[in-house]
Formats: structure tokens, C-alpha cells, sequence
């Protein structure tokens, strides 16, 4: 080789592009950056609970505190560590260490790999001190002498910029926000923003919170966090970050405003609803409607009447306005109109007549109460969010002449299953009936 001036950034460059090029060694680069990215949340949230909060160093203990303290921590740092050293050796980046301008990146990824390797040497020896004498946090090797929550924070920075630098520098960052799939067209934000549900639930907890529904905010950050992490791994093998982000908010939301059960339980709702989706939908451009699984899945494990019973703290009038007009606005954009309407006049059709066959009244006063109690249903509120944002999610119902089909069906098995079990149950259960069917429909075409 020549000793010239250029060949230290032609060296790198191409290093850059093995990274770029080697799929199985940027899923590694990928998940490395993922996960000490998840790590630095807990670490952040930690810094916000003992700085902000003011809560000492024993209960600042991050998002997952439910979880063993020394155990997360250790096996976080141990994970990253291993995808660095891979990185490290299937680069061989320490034959690029040079004082050379062009070498800065391979530089600051050694020194970034020396200090993760000595702060997994801390953890080590905080979790012998916790398996000998049981303490939580423990000190280690130099907490003893610096504020640990301070001192383990300023260590995963340190250790985050290599990671961080290396995949934005080659490239790897942006396969996280592209479709893998070249016969998925690529949308704006604002056309995924406007397709989701997450920003209409966002605003309903907001209003629902501003007029004294309780939020518990724990909860909602640790299914967050979970269900951001989930869209991130998922994102590194099938790229469209962005409409990952908004289905894990949705699912969020949804499970910190209806669920009543454990973290654990929460984070088990949040993670077969993200996962299923994938395993029902296969390749395709169908999937499963998240949505209205989850809502199934909460209702079946707490309480039937919960999310019903919830809509009372509400100013049920200015709710309901809301509802239409953003509702009304969703369904415009996403031309998903007729499907709104076909699920709410079939909902109107099948529940109506028979909720008035249960009720000793004569014909005429039974014809009177028809349109009452047709505008009771109409703005029933849990209907409407259905109608608007469950029914018509995109890629969850058929694009040709089964279109019409589909919401009947959805009202259909709703009424079917409101036979035995609670309606506010059947009222997702059905949905997610025919959209499993749909997909086993299309997948044996």
C-alpha cells in the first residue's frame, strides 16, 4: 500500500462501507445503537427522578424500577458491550487508530469500547456485592466515591457517542426509517401522522386528563418505553420507523387509559399486540388490527365493563364534538368514509331493534323510541371511536368489492358475540374476527 495523504480516509471510507453493505453487521450496529439507546432513557429518567424529583439515589431507579435494579443494569451493559466488541473485531477498527483527522470515528469507538468494558468491570462487581450481601443499588467499584446516579449516567454517554457517530456517518441510521419492502410506497409524515389513531388518542387523553381523568403516569411511560423499544428492534429487519413509533404511542395510550392490571401484565398486552401483527399478516400488505386486538386482549384480562365505565369522567358533549369533527376529518383524508358509515348503520340496524324487543312497550311507542335511541347510539362515544379509528385502520380491510363487506361483518360479529359475552367486548372482538379472516381469506387466494 501507498503511504500517502489520502489513503487514511479511503481506508475508513471503505470501512464505512463494509458496515453499510454487510446486512448481518449493521443489524449488529443497529441493535447495539437501539438498545444503549433504551438504556439511556432508563438513565435519563433516573437523572429526572433524583435531580428533578429530588428523590434519593436508592428510589431513583428508572422506568422498569418493577424490574431487579442490578440485574437490568448488568445485563443492558453486558449486551452492549458483546455487540461492540463484534463490531470492533468484524471491522478490525484498531487498525485504523491514527492521529489523523480522518481516523476520529475509529478513535472515539475504541475509547468508547475501553469505557463500556470498564463500566461492565462496575456492574460485575455490583452484582457480586448484591449476590453476597444483597444491597440495591450497590455501590461498586467507584460509586463509593462519586454520586452513582450521576457517575453511571456521564459513563453511558461516553459510551453512546461511538455507537451514535458510526452508524449516522455510514449510513446504516436512515434503514431504520425506510419500508424494506420495495412495493411499499413511501408516505410523508404528515400522510402517516394523519392515518394513525395516535394523535387523536393523545388528544382524548389530554382532554380526558384536563377534566379530571386519572392517567397513571408510570404506567403509561413504562408501556412507552417498551413499545418505542419493540418498534426500534422491529424497524432494524423491516425499516418505516416513524409508522412503527405511532402504532407503539397507540397501543401506549390505549393500555395506559383502559388497562387495569400490573406493569407486567400491561407490557404483555403491549407486546403481543405489536408482535401478532406481524405473525397474522406475513408478507403482505395486510395486517392485523392492532388495535382492536389490544382492546380485545385488555378487556378479556380486566374488567368487561372498564373501558365503558371510563367514559363518564368526561364532558361527554364537547367529547363527542371533538370526536366527529376530528373523526369525520380522519375519514376524509384516508377515504375511508363509506366504511364508517356501513359499520355505523349496521351497527344502528342489528343493536337497536333488538335492544327494543327486550322492553314491554307497544308498537307505536316503540316506533318513537327508535330515533332516540338511534341518536343515543350515534353519540355514544366508544362507538364513534370505533367507527372512525378502529373499523377503518389502514391496511386492515379490503381494497375491492369486499370493502362494504368488511364493517358489516365487523357489526355482525359484534352483535353475534354480544350474546354471551359484554358488549364492550364484542364490540372489539368482532372487529378482530374479520380482520382475521380477511387475512386468511387473502393469504389463500
Amino acid at each position: 500500500m501507498k503511504n500517502n495523504n489520502d489513503q487514511p480516509g479511503k481506508v475508513i471510507l471503505e470501512w464505512l462501507q463494509v458496515l453499510s453493505l454487510d446486512r448481518p453487521l449493521n443489524a449488529v450496529a443497529l441493535t447495539a445503537f437501539v438498545t444503549q439507546t433504551l438504556h439511556m432513557i432508563e438513565h435519563s429518567v433516573q437523572m429526572y427522578q433524583h435531580v428533578v424529583l429530588g428523590l434519593p439515589t436508592k428510589l431513583a431507579n428508572g422506568l422498569l424500577f418493577f424490574l431487579d435494579l442490578e440485574w437490568n443494569h448488568f445485563i443492558f451493559n453486558t449486551l452492549y458491550l458483546v455487540f461492540l466488541a463484534i463490531i470492533l473485531v468484524r471491522m478490525r477498527l484498531w487498525s485504523l487508530l491514527s492521529l489523523d483527522k480522518e481516523a476520529i470515528i475509529p478513535n472515539i469507538f475504541i475509547t468508547g469500547f475501553t469505557i463500556q468494558s470498564y463500566h461492565v468491570v462496575e456492574h460485575t462487581y455490583r452484582m457480586y456485592e448484591f449476590l453476597t450481601i444483597g444491597c440495591t443499588p450497590c455501590t461498586g467499584i467507584l460509586g463509593r466515591f462519586f454520586n452513582m446516579v450521576h457517575f453511571h449516567f456521564f459513563l453511558n454517554i461516553a459510551a453512546y457517542i461511538p455507537i451514535l457517530l458510526l452508524i449516522i456517518k455510514s449510513g446504516v441510521f436512515k434503514q431504520l426509517f425506510y419500508p424494506a419492502g420495495e412495493d411499499q410506497v413511501r408516505q410523508t409524515i404528515w400522510e402517516e401522522t394523519l392515518k394513525s389513531p395516535a394523535p387523536m388518542l393523545a388528544l382524548i387523553l389530554v382532554y380526558g386528563t384536563y377534566t379530571g381523568y386519572h392517567v397513571d403516569i408510570y404506567l403509561l411511560g413504562i408501556t412507552i418505553f417498551a413499545a418505542v423499544g419493540v418498534s426500534f428492534f422491529l424497524s432494524i429487519f423491516e425499516g418505516g420507523l416513524y409508522r412503527n413509533m405511532l402504532d407503539a404511542l397507540t397501543i401506549s395510550i390505549l393500555t395506559a387509559m383502559c388497562i387495569n392490571m400490573s406493569y407486567v401484565s400491561a407490557l404483555a398486552v403491549v407486546l403481543v399486540s405489536l408482535f401478532s401483527a406481524r405473525v397474522l399478516s406475513g408478507q403482505g400488505k395486510f395486517r392485523l388490527n392492532y388495535i382492536a386486538f389490544s382492546f380485545t386482549l385488555i378487556l378479556i384480562l380486566s374488567s368487561p365493563s372498564l373501558a365503558a365505565s371510563r367514559w363518564g369522567t368526561y364532558n361527554l358533549y364537547t367529547f363527542f364534538t371533538l370526536l366527529l369533527v376530528l373523526g369525520i376529518s380522519r375519514a376524509a383524508f384516508t377515504k375511508t368514509i363509506d366504511i364508517v358509515l356501513a359499520f355505523i348503520f349496521s351497527w344502528i340496524v342489528l343493536f337497536i331493534p333488538y335492544q327494543l324487543s327486550q322492553l314491554e312497550a307497544s308498537l307505536m311507542d316503540t316506533l318513537l323510541i327508535i330515533p332516540s335511541s338511534a341518536l343515543k347510539l350515534f353519540t355514544n362515544p366508544l362507538l364513534s371511536l370505533i367507527a372512525f379509528f378502529i373499523v377503518p385502520l389502514p391496511y386492515t380491510f379490503p381494497a375491492n368489492r369486499w370493502r362494504i363487506a368488511y364493517p358489516v361483518a365487523c357489526a355482525a360479529l359484534s352483535f353475534s358475540l354480544s350474546h354471551v359475552v359484554p358488549v364492550d367486548i364484542a364490540a372489539f372482538a368482532g372487529i378482530t374476527l374479520s380482520n382475521i379472516g380477511y387475512i386468511i381469506i387473502s393469504r389463500g387466494r
